[in-house]
């Protein structure tokens, strides 16, 4: 056959650059548990330890509350109460990512196989991080405080920071006031007692208003956060509160949300059969930096996969790709029922 026709690409092929292909591997940023992981030592130290199974349960005890007294005369014979501990169980929360990879796969394609498993593996770590951020957020959420305004009718009060929406449990700041929405917040959190710095998940609208606020002045940035006030602010992409049309956030004392994150104590210690049907256990740490490490479960077998008309062999070897990630993530528990040191803060609609 004339000019090679028979050797010739079907179609002239070009690999996109980095750049170019950076929309189509968009990310969430797991700001919400880069966080909680952030703050796991500080919150509850190396409970992972404990959690030696799966199955094992782990418990976080703690000093609850004691309420003054009203007693104002001494007494010879003077009798007292002793105290008290309580304590929350651990949930921890697995989010599992699979892929599969034929070895024959490149043979036939403009990619070699080492590029194909990076995309897959970078891929899946995406979707690893960010289905953990949403879990992360959530259980902040559900562990805010939720109150009745009669219970929190005094702190309202005496900080003058807005009104409490029993229905959606959250402090509502006027819109007038929604450039002091922080240090509003700030200060009912005082009012409760809760005193010193704070952590701040700001939803995207809050967080423009912040950075126009903060930006009047000067700021100190970090890769997922800045300072302003007592408060750093940490940005989710996620919708804080569909209640709140003009922005809503969640302040809490700094290092409140913890994230534990685990791993099983087989990949932990790591094994390694190669490219088998046994393969390889092991754990992975996050390319993305925020420190976590999944649980990484790897075999390969004999497989068929002329199916795949443009790469595929009757006889081909299947890599087959299992990672997953473990995290606990905690909330200060507080005794009275429903109560909570996270608080959500909406900023009203301008009447």
């Amino acid at each position: 056959m004339a000019n090679y026709v028979a050797s010739a690409l079907a179609k002239a092929q070009v690999k996109a650059s980095q750049k170019f292909g950076e929309s189509e591997t968009r990310k969430k940023t797991p700001s919400v548990m880069g966080l909680a992981v952030k703050n796991a030592d500080i919150s509850i130290p190396k409970p992972e330890i404990e959690r030696v199974h799966e199955n094992r349960v782990v418990d976080i005890n703690y000093f609850t509350s004691i309420a003054a007294g009203s007693d104002t005369a001494k007494a010879a014979l003077h009798t007292g109460s002793i105290g008290d501990s309580a304590k929350v169980n651990l949930t921890y929360n697995t989010v599992v990512e699979k892929f599969s990879i034929p070895i024959k796969l490149a043979n036939n394609n403009v990619y070699a196989y080492e590029e194909l498993f990076a995309n897959q593996w970078m891929q899946h770590w995406k979707n690893l991080v960010s289905r953990q951020d949403t879990l992360a957020l959530a259980n902040a959420i559900s562990n805010r405080c939720q109150l009745t305004s009669a219970a929190l009718a005094t702190p309202v009060a005496a900080s003058g920071a807005g009104d409490w929406n029993q229905t959606t449990y959250a402090l509502e700041i006027p819109y007038a006031d929604k450039n002091l929405s922080v240090q509003k917040a700030e200060a009912f959190m005082a009012a409760r007692y809760f005193t010193g710095s704070y952590d701040v998940i700001s939803d995207l609208q809050t967080k423009s208003l912040f950075e126009y606020l903060v930006n009047q002045g000067s700021a100190n940035s970090t890769n997922t956060s800045f300072q302003f006030g007592s408060s750093m602010i940490t940005p989710t992409q996620s919708i804080v509160s569909a209640s709140y049309s003009n922005g809503a956030f969640l302040i809490m004392p700094e290092g409140a949300l913890a994230g534990i994150n685990w791993n099983d104590k087989m990949n932990k210690q790591g094994i390694n059969e190669g490219q088998t049907e046994t393969g390889i256990f092991t754990t992975a740490e996050d390319p993305f930096g925020y420190g976590v490490k999944a649980d990484i479960s790897i075999y390969t077998k004999r497989a068929n996969t002329s199916a795949d008309t443009t790469g595929g062999s009757t006889q081909d070897l299947l890599t087959q790709v299992e990672m997953s990630l473990t995290i606990a993530y905690a909330a200060p528990p507080l005794s009275t029922a429903n109560d909570g040191a996270i608080t959500l803060v909406g900023i009203a609609s301008e009447s």
